[in-house]
């Protein structure tokens, strides 16, 4: 398994555990694509997922450049456009860095670009 699969593999349970319902793993339409989709309550939560080495700085949001958060943005609104059933949902975009230790830390930024 790759570094981002596991890291995202770990995500989703993290999730699953805060007792979010995730809705899709690996969403793709044409050119966009978006890590983990769930819902935390009344909320549609757009993740973006960083696994990260044990010897990386747990800056993850810093690594999401303007034109990745740019890119997210229409992923989304490629979302909405596939998905009308959740436009009724407030959304937002949370960050995931998993630290791939034993056990792997997690740091979790919630509404992460507002």
């Amino acid at each position: 398994m790759n570094k981002g699969t596991l890291g995202e593999s770990i995500a989703a349970s993290y999730l699953e555990q805060k007792g979010w319902t995730l809705l899709y793993r690996n969403w793709r339409r044409g050119i966009h694509e978006i890590d983990l989709i769930a819902r935390d309550g009344d909320e549609v939560v757009f993740v973006e997922v960083r696994a990260i080495s044990p010897f990386i700085p747990w800056e993850a949001e810093t690594t999401i450049t303007q034109r990745k958060q740019d890119r997210l943005r229409r992923a989304i609104a490629a979302f909405y456009h596939q998905h009308p059933e959740y436009e009724e949902y407030t959304g937002r975009i949370d960050i995931l860095a998993i630290r791939l230790t034993q056990p792997p830390q997690i740091y979790h930024l919630t509404d992460a670009f507002r």
